[in-house]
């Protein structure tokens, strides 16, 4: 089952005193700095989010209207930070960590607050306080785990979490980050004007890359048409000498018939480029059964021969172990109804991925996610999900090319799934708007992009224009 998510909280009472105004409503990328904090710890995964206000709190909340939020009212803020983290603590319900995030460090991270979440995962026993730091030096937001809970609120009103670092010293670690601008803080005007003037051109971010991760369907083609840019898009990487692997969450063709299908729309690549969630359902499968495990599949041929390929038996439905879900365009109410007494009965539920909705010619139809909601809501369990936005798929394809985050772009079409996936952990994340989702899709989103390109053709145009004079 998927693990118990991390709580963020968002310390947002202070009276930004010397800011002469809230510094909570300061604008931060086209919104107010603590709706885009919230986002980023959204996007991150973090749940719930927990944002305590105080000075200014009627003025501040409206910024935060429409996000999954949860508002605290801290009526002693001027008694200080521990005050407001001894409030957040005691309205934590079952969350096994969380995240304590400053309202003033607007380069904070979907890609760190994950990257805290999993060193503390990964950790051995014992160490339950995840700390970033540069060269060193310690910085925040700070990772405590649930144990902690107790000593956090009970903190004097003027003190924070930090006090316990010394008491705790064996049960601190450390995340190293790259960059010292990830945990800069912004205490003045001024140097909150600093920060805003370290900004990087978003374009610059192409510079460092060394290789591509992108979508398929509604980047490359939609139905059986090429999108704008296709072929010179595939000769730029060739002369860029640049990796790239294509990642799909559609598990319904296999491998091969993706390089087909691209043969057909003048392009010529290898397997070895392609990678999708029909795949990674079956190397999943293999690390929790043995081959010969018996699975029922609702799904396309792609999927059925990823598994059949690893050694499982593909039951009819009479019996099975795992139930494996992708997008099949003949789902019936029988396959429906067989998954379902199969889940009932015991049968772990795994579905490739969660993409409600899927591009025709004609439109958008029906995609795997909206047969694992049916499904969901006639077995009350939740799946477990291989494909974007979960690190599977992008982790396998940053092994494949020997890469790390920071030189590896993903582009994709949809906020949800393709550029949130990227987002959470740490790389940058290029949106066409060619296919599922609209720039007015991103106005709305609490997902943001670092770029966004009509299609494929304006993404490579701009890449190639940065090496002009």
């Amino acid at each position: 089952m998927p693990d118990t998510p991390v709580a963020a909280v968002l310390l947002a009472a202070g009276g930004s005193s010397r800011f002469g105004q809230p510094k909570q409503l300061l604008e931060w990328d086209g919104r107010p700095l603590i709706a885009h904090l919230a986002d980023v710890a959204w996007a991150a995964g973090l749940s719930p989010i927990l944002v305590v206000l105080g000075a200014g709190a009627e003025r501040i909340a409206p910024a935060l209207a429409g996000r999954s939020v949860q508002l605290l009212q801290n009526y002693r803020w001027e008694h200080g930070m521990g005050s407001s983290v001894s409030l957040a603590v005691s309205a934590l319900m079952g969350s096994p960590a969380a995240i304590f995030l400053q309202v003033d460090q607007p380069f904070i991270t979907a890609g760190l607050l994950r990257a805290l979440v999993t060193t503390w995962r990964n950790a051995s026993p014992h160490r339950g306080i995840v700390v970033p730091a540069w060269e060193g030096r310690p910085g925040s937001p700070v990772l405590f785990e649930r144990t902690f809970f107790p000593e956090l609120a009970q903190l004097p009103a003027d003190v924070g979490g930090r006090a316990l670092f010394g008491a705790h010293a064996e049960q601190l670690l450390f995340y190293p980050v790259e960059d010292p601008l990830l945990l800069a803080d912004a205490d003045t005007p001024a140097e909150f004007a600093r920060l805003q003037a370290a900004r990087r051109d978003p374009l610059a971010l192409l510079r460092p890359i060394r290789a591509v991760i992108s979508d398929m369907d509604g980047v490359l083609w939609r139905g059986m048409s090429p999108l704008p840019g296709l072929q010179d898009f595939f000769a730029f990487l060739e002369e860029r000498a640049l990796k790239y692997m294509l990642v799909t969450n559609n598990a319904n063709q296999s491998v091969t018939q993706y390089v087909e299908k691209l043969a057909r729309l003048g392009v010529v690549t290898a397997p070895e480029h392609v990678l999708n969630s029909a795949e990674a359902a079956g190397d999943y499968l293999l690390q929790q059964a043995a081959p010969g495990t018996r699975v029922y599949v609702v799904g396309g041929p792609g999927l059925r021969e990823a598994l059949a390929r690893r050694g499982f038996v593909l039951t009819a439905g009479e019996a099975a172990d795992f139930v494996v879900v992708g997008w099949n365009p003949t789902f019936t109410w029988e396959d429906m109804a067989q998954a379902t007494l199969l889940i009932r009965g015991g049968a772990r539920f795994i579905g490739t991925n969660p993409d409600r909705s899927f591009p025709l010619e004609r439109g958008l139809v029906p995609g795997a996610g909206a047969q694992l909601a049916l499904l969901e809501a006639a077995t009350d369990v939740r799946p477990l999900v291989m494909g974007k936005p979960e690190p599977v798929l992008y982790e396998q394809s940053m092994a494949r090319m020997g890469v790390s985050p920071a030189e590896t772009l993903v582009i994709g079409d949809r906020l949800d799934t393709d550029i949130l996936g990227g987002l959470r952990l740490g790389l940058p994340t290029a949106m066409v708007l060619s296919g599922i989702h609209s720039l007015e899709d991103v106005r709305r989103s609490f997902v943001h992009p670092d770029l966004i390109f009509d299609d494929l053709a304006a993404l490579t145009a701009a890449w190639r224009a940065l090496d002009e004079p």
